[in-house]
């Protein structure tokens, strides 16, 4: 019996937040971010804790487009 090749496919884009990947969501400057944190960040409190982890993710992806 002949052996079969088995291709892996990834399906999506992976969002710059929290790296995974997904197929729904937004691209900024040629990033994606996926709904998900789209979501978290836009309902995000300036107080909370995860508030600065999303700014810095912003502005590791974004440097690239200054």
């Amino acid at each position: 019996m002949p052996k079969t090749k088995i291709m892996k496919m990834r399906l999506g884009k992976q969002c710059v937040i929290c790296e995974k990947r997904k197929e729904e969501g937004i691209l900024i400057a040629k990033s994606f971010i996926c709904n998900t944190c789209e979501h978290e960040m836009v309902h995000l409190d300036e107080q909370d804790q995860l508030y600065n982890e999303y700014v810095k993710q912003m502005r590791t992806f974004s440097s690239q487009y200054v």
